[in-house]
Formats: C-alpha cells, sequence, structure tokens
C-alpha cells in the first residue's frame, strides 16, 4: 500500500476528505484532442455491483461466488488487491465518486445531484457525439442523478441518456444486452443492485446467491462484447462496486454499511481490454476516484475537475 490510505478515525474525516480532494492535482487524460488516443480502446463498459463484500468475492481464496470472475477472467485481465472507497459508503455518494473522480457527501435518496460532471457529460461536451451513445442503466430509480450535476455551468446540459429504475437485476441485464445491440454505444455503466438488496433484507443465502449471479451477467456482458464485430478488440470492461459492508456482527454484519470500518471501504476492481495487461494481479493501493481519469485517458477526453489518478500500472 502507499501513503494515499486515509487513517479512517471518525466519521469527520469526510469533511476533512472533501478539503484534501480539493487540493490534490489531477491527471485527468489527455489534452484538448478529444478521441484521439494512443489506445486500441474505442468503448468503455463499466459495471457496478452494488454492495458486495471483498470477503466473499475477490478476498476469497477459493472464488466460489465469482468463478467467471476469478478464474475465467481474470487470465484475460487485471485484478486489484487493495482497492477503495475512501469517501462515503453509501450508494449514490459510491457512483459519484466513480462518475466524476471527486468525493461528494450526498444524499442518499435521489433527491441531490453531484456538483461536478460525471466522465458521461464531459466526453459529450468534449466529443459532441450522440447522447445515445454515452447510457447509464441502473437498477435503483434513485441513480438517475448520475446523469446529471448541480454546477451551474453543466447543469442540464450534455446529459447522457438514463434508464433508471427499481428493476430486478435479471431486467437490467436484458435492457443493457438490448441497447447495446441496438445503439452500440461508446460509453455504458450497468449498475446491478442484488448483493447489496438481499444484505439489508439480511437474507444472507440470496446475497450470496446475487453475486453468483451477477458473476454470471458480467461473464454475459464480456462474452458478447468479444463476438459483436464492434466492439470485439476495441472495448474495455471495468467491474467494481461503490461500497462494501460492515464484516463484524456488532453492527449486523453483512446487513448494513455507510461507515470507515475496512468491511465498507475495501471494494473491488477489475479490468479487461486491449490496452491492458492479462492474468495479472496489482497490489498497488488505489482507490475509487481513479477510474474517471482513466477512462478518460483511454477515451481521449480531460476531467479537469476530477481528484484522481491515472491507474498507469494496468497497461501493457
Amino acid at each position: 500500500m502507499n501513503n494515499r490510505r486515509l487513517n479512517p478515525v471518525t466519521g469527520m474525516i469526510w469533511v476533512f476528505l472533501a478539503f484534501l480532494m480539493g487540493c490534490e492535482q489531477s491527471d485527468s487524460g489527455l489534452p484538448n484532442d478529444p478521441g484521439k488516443t494512443p489506445y486500441q480502446t474505442k468503448n468503455v463498459v463499466i459495471i457496478v455491483i452494488d454492495g458486495p463484500r471483498f470477503s466473499e468475492t475477490w478476498g476469497d481464496p477459493s472464488k466460489q461466488y465469482i468463478p467467471n470472475l476469478g478464474k475465467k477472467l481474470a487470465r484475460q485481465g487485471v485484478q486489484y488487491n487493495w482497492f477503495y472507497n475512501n469517501g462515503p459508503t453509501y450508494t449514490t455518494s459510491g457512483h459519484t465518486a466513480l462518475t466524476t473522480g471527486r468525493y461528494q457527501i450526498m444524499q442518499n435518496d435521489g433527491t441531490e445531484f453531484p456538483h461536478y460532471p460525471s466522465l458521461f457529460q464531459v466526453w459529450l461536451s468534449q466529443t459532441r457525439e450522440d447522447p445515445n451513445q454515452a447510457i447509464i442503466i441502473t437498477g435503483k430509480e434513485k441513480l438517475n442523478v448520475l446523469a446529471d450535476c448541480s454546477h451551474h455551468q453543466w447543469r442540464g446540459k450534455f446529459n447522457p441518456i438514463c434508464v433508471a429504475d427499481n428493476r430486478p437485476d435479471a431486467e437490467t441485464l436484458k435492457i443493457a444486452r438490448s441497447l447495446l445491440e441496438q445503439h452500440h454505444p461508446q460509453l455504458l455503466l450497468i449498475q446491478f443492485k442484488g448483493p447489496d438488496q438481499y444484505g439489508h433484507a439480511n437474507d444472507w443465502t440470496s446475497y450470496l446467491n446475487s453475486i453468483i449471479e451477477t458473476d454470471r451477467y458480467v461473464n454475459d456482458i464480456w462474452e458478447f462484447l468479444q463476438n459483436d464485430p464492434h466492439y470485439q478488440n476495441t472495448t474495455t470492461l471495468f467491474v467494481t462496486n461503490d461500497h462494501g459492508r460492515h464484516l463484524d456482527n456488532v453492527r449486523d454484519g453483512f446487513v448494513n454499511h455507510g461507515d470507515l470500518c475496512e468491511g465498507c471501504l475495501h471494494i473491488n476492481l477489475f479490468a479487461a481490454g486491449p490496452d491492458f495487461k492479462a492474468g495479472v494481479t496489482i497490489n498497488t493501493y488505489r482507490e475509487l476516484t481513479d477510474l474517471a481519469p482513466t477512462v478518460a485517458r483511454l477515451m481521449g477526453f480531460t476531467m479537469p475537475d476530477a481528484r484522481g489518478e491515472f491507474l498507469s500500472e494496468l497497461f501493457k
């Protein structure tokens, strides 16, 4: 690990985090030439699996609940052992950190937009692509806030298509497959809610089964991308989480999340694509805000408001 790890002392650290994020330097992509990069990647798909713990996924040596990611896809991409959400470990804040490259304390009920523009808005603004080329699909209606932001220069502008509703993950997969086939978006985020839904319901069996299910959905999407002529050999896939869950029984174990415990902070990141190493496990310490600047670098646009870092170690 490196010294980017914030020492969780009290809940007030999030206020301190906000200050720190405003002071950090950004490495947000290639300058002033949208879409022009030295990379083979032309499309990026981000899959967010809501709320599984590292201990049941990549942290389990047997990989019994993620056989596709942990055994099959692992040979084709890169997996991080030390990937963290160092901001508020709630669904809306976690997704906001991922898409904007900044941590923000947010209402978790869909009543507050992120303050800064997402990678979707910035990409659309710099490339002037059709909005159906940047799509967000979520199984939680409240995440429709990811399609916009409250910043006065961005509000209501360059909004991606957002298909957000409270639905089963199987239905989200069908919608994602349909939109991939019809529109061939260049930038796509898909959110599966199952592990978080069943965790909060205190249903351990369904929680584990939903991890297995979403692992199968990831494989389904990856195989589609590898066999579709539009996406084949030009598409990068990221698979991550918005937050983890408590590890101990004092706070109801896997049922809840939202603080700075190791279980809530420690999340997953898997990445595969034509520009990345294959069959590699990385022990470099990284965090959720690093994803947006890395996507920007791959896709040839800049995110000046992001505060994450470029994941250079992914690349061949």
